[in-house]
């Protein structure tokens, strides 16, 4: 099938940064496509990611400063004031205050979704296959034997971007990529608690563990190349040892991390006409791998670039220092708090945490 319409901008991938772009860029003027390989607009739901579904304070920011207010039904319960960090090695645990809003990720895709202007074309359910760029267009080809064209084309499609694989494959990404698995038990027990976990027998990452109605979610980030599934059946049975009941598995999840190690640089080339933002970039925390306030603050940097006109991509690099210094300094912090000595020194001494 030959491409009938040819795009302003092409935008793969309706995550938290792709679907927040969209809808701000929607209000430019654009006729934008919006391509995601999930069911966003159908149910029940076919895919989903391994997500732990936390608001952070950051994030909380930019949805305000956007009026976008959380439907109730997006919410889930119940909401976390604190964490528990445990360290599996020295049995160590403390609690620290933390003010993440609990929610429920796939609906809160949802929400984004149906916040999008209906003059954005909304192309889900549909994997991309190979993208070429010929003529001053990215031709986007599908599973679906469909065939679209774009002047500019934005990889928002996560870790595993085909966009960054196809056309930033030469460009150095400053990450260390992990395998995240999770497990969804059930769970009717409401004194349950957030649980950050550390444990080096395991991964030089973490691990979390947190209820979510009347569920009770486990996860552990696992370099590239470990054997996850023996390492996660061996995380279960610790955690079990230390006292946390799970039982009946829901289901099964599992998703590519991309840990960054270095300071994060900005994805863009061909006059402005080719970029990645969240996690597609790296752009996510090193220390804890919270992604959505990074998701959010590319998206509305690039936005604010287009706005901007003119040099978009110089435009982005500047709109997105202050975020990649952030992410810098979490790069160092995460030295620190990953380093099994200054942890106990740490939670030892009770810096920080609840009393």
């Amino acid at each position: 099938m030959n491409a009938i319409n040819i795009y302003d901008i092409a935008i793969i991938g309706a995550g938290p940064t792709g679907s927040l772009l969209s809808l701000l860029l929607a209000g430019q003027g654009y006729n934008i496509l919006l391509v995601d390989k999930r069911n966003l607009d159908s149910y029940p739901p076919i895919r989903q990611k391994a997500c732990g579904g936390l608001l952070s304070p950051d994030a909380q920011r930019v949805l305000a400063s956007l009026n976008l207010n959380l439907p109730n039904d997006v919410l889930a319960n119940p909401q976390l004031f604190s964490v528990t960090t445990i360290d599996l090695n020295t049995r160590l645990s403390r609690n620290y205050q933390r003010f993440y809003l609990n929610m429920d990720r796939e609906k809160f895709d949802r929400y984004l979704s149906s916040k999008i202007h209906p003059n954005v074309s909304k192309r889900y359910s549909v994997l991309v296959s190979k993208i070429e760029y010929a003529d001053n267009l990215y031709v986007i080809h599908t599973n679906t034997n469909e065939k679209f064209s774009s002047k500019i084309l934005i990889g928002c499609d996560g870790a595993g971007s085909i966009v960054r694989k196809i056309f930033f494959k030469q460009d150095k990404l400053s990450v260390k990529p992990y395998y995240a698995i999770q497990h969804v038990y059930k769970c009717e027990d409401a004194s349950a608690k957030y649980y950050a976990i550390f444990d080096k027998t395991l991964t030089d990452y973490s691990g979390w563990a947190f209820p979510k109605d009347n569920t009770f979610t486990v996860g552990m980030a696992f370099p590239e190349g470990a054997d996850g599934n023996s390492l996660f059946d061996k995380l279960v049975y610790k955690l079990q040892d230390y006292g946390l009941s799970v039982n009946e598995v829901i289901r099964r999840e599992g998703s590519l991390l991309l840990r960054p190690n270095g300071y994060a640089k900005v994805f863009a080339k061909n006059n402005s006409t080719l970029f990645l933002a969240g996690e597609a970039a790296g752009y996510v925390s090193p220390s804890s791998a919270e992604g959505f306030s990074f998701a959010f603050n590319s998206a509305c940097a690039l936005y604010e670039s287009f706005k901007k006109g003119g040099n978009i991509a110089k435009h982005y690099r500047n709109k997105t220092k202050k975020m990649r210094i952030t992410l810098f300094i979490k790069v160092i912090k995460a030295h620190l708090l990953y380093n099994q000595f200054i942890r106990k020194v740490i939670m030892t001494c009770n810096i920080r945490a609840i009393k």
